[in-house]
């Protein structure tokens, strides 16, 4: 019997498991592309790519999220069965291809980073989107619940970055290999199932979450970048930059791990954004003027916590609000990751830009000074994105003495309402009350 049929305590356990491990897997083979595009470096995994292939990596994940997404709203189709075979097929090669370039077979370079850069990217962005719909329907089959799966996945996923990050040569290019045909091989025991039922329209509420949901996401991957330019750069680090992100990521996974076991549901985007707003605002106000080193260590892996924290619960919340529609859920999050990638990317930007100016102590402070603004201005925007029209309903009835009887006449055309563009829920479908 499949795992998505198991309803009783070792089918859950077992679908815990496998989505974990499976998803897990991705998470492990993402994290340190991530981070070496964030910090701006070269890390051993790129092996003669320069210090441009993180950001090569990361532009192309966040392009193929976007692409993703913009193929299932327009074709409102799923994709044939045999993508993920293919997108982990192209991370399987662009890590061959790094081991070629390690034992000189092949050459570095612009081609070679773009073309290793670009399967990666692609490849990564697909499977996580196919294994997060793989999980939410074991969960609707009565599986594991995805708060619980995708923190064990990120747990798992911050251990196999360890390991990448302090293994070296053949042995850390050979684990990648590994945890691909891993990935592959858990994809493939669990079970595709037929294509989802219709879900219910979505709703006015649902659209505005949605909105809402990548809004905070896209404040916190800024800060997330920008901060991590302060933490490279200060000079005041004592504990190394991969031991402060993979920590950040184990840490944020056990608090969310722990949590789904005595709460059921997620936490609303808005309750953990007052939670960790505190918490992030200190520690921009304090990075500026630290001198402890390891204080200093502390306040960033706590700013590198609430984002991937942030990140965690953005996934369970946008999943849900697809109501079980497979297109939906490629479309909802792959817009909010794409748009997240782009956000680290520009606050990488900004925060390098600033601290290549001038006094390095006032260039902190600025960075930190306009990451806190962005922080603080968020829930207004938020607010306001909740108070836009929603789309006019018909009634149901028929016509009143008010409202005359249509004829054949063309009626005059509906005066514009107080905005000149459309809500962004506009573009969805009908809702429904």
């Amino acid at each position: 019997m499949g795992i998505a049929l198991r309803t009783d305590g070792e089918g859950n356990r077992r679908a815990l498991l496998i989505g974990g491990v499976g998803y897990g897997v991705v998470c492990g083979l993402t994290f340190p592309l991530m981070i070496s595009n964030t910090f701006l470096r070269e890390m051993s995994l790129s092996h003669g790519a320069g210090d441009s292939f993180g950001a090569l990596f990361f532009l192309a994940y966040a392009a193929a999220m976007l692409a993703l997404a913009l193929w299932h709203g327009t074709k409102r189709r799923p994709l044939p069965r045999f993508t993920l075979t293919v997108a982990l097929g192209a991370v399987f090669l662009g890590n061959v291809l790094m081991m070629l370039r390690y034992f000189a077979i092949i050459d570095g370079g612009g081609p070679y980073a773009i073309t290793t850069g670009a399967s990666i990217g692609f490849g990564l962005a697909t499977a996580e989107l196919g294994w997060m719909e793989r999980l939410v329907r074991l969960e609707k089959s009565g599986g594991a619940p995805l708060s619980r799966t995708i923190s064990l996945a990120y747990l798992l996923g911050g251990g196999a970055t360890a390991v990448i990050f302090f293994a070296s040569g053949p042995v850390e290019l050979s684990f990648a290999l590994a945890l691909v045909l891993l990935s592959g091989a858990l994809l493939a025991r669990t079970p595709a199932g037929a294509d989802c039922q219709p879900a219910q329209p979505p709703r006015r509420a649902d659209r505005i979450g949605l909105v809402k949901a990548i809004s905070y996401l896209a404040v916190f991957s800024f800060v997330f970048g920008a901060v991590s330019q302060m933490a490279e750069t200060s000079g005041t680090t004592v504990v190394v930059i991969e031991m402060q992100a993979t920590g950040s990521i184990i840490g944020a996974a056990l608090i969310f791990f722990i949590a789904s076991f005595w709460r059921t549901r997620v936490i609303p985007v808005a309750d953990l954004y007052g939670i960790l707003f505190p918490v992030v605002a200190a520690a921009l106000i304090a990075l500026p003027f630290i001198a402890t080193p390891w204080v200093h260590g502390v306040a960033s892996v706590l700013v590198f916590a609430a984002f991937y924290l942030s990140g965690m619960n953005v996934r369970i919340i946008v999943s849900q609000l697809s109501r079980g529609d497979r297109i939906s859920l490629w479309v909802y999050l792959g817009c909010a990751l794409g748009i997240g990638s782009l956000l680290v990317i520009a606050g990488v930007a900004f925060g390098a830009a600033v601290l290549a100016q001038g006094n390095p102590e006032t260039a902190l402070a600025l960075v930190a000074l306009i990451s806190l603004f962005i922080l603080a201005m968020n829930p207004v925007v938020a607010a306001r994105i909740a108070e836009l029209p929603g789309p006019r309903r018909r009634k149901a009835s028929g016509p009143t003495k008010r409202e005359p009887q249509k004829t054949g006449a063309l009626e005059p055309q509906q005066a514009p309402g107080p905005f000149p563009w459309k809500p962004l829920w506009a573009l969805l479908p009908a809702s429904t009350p």
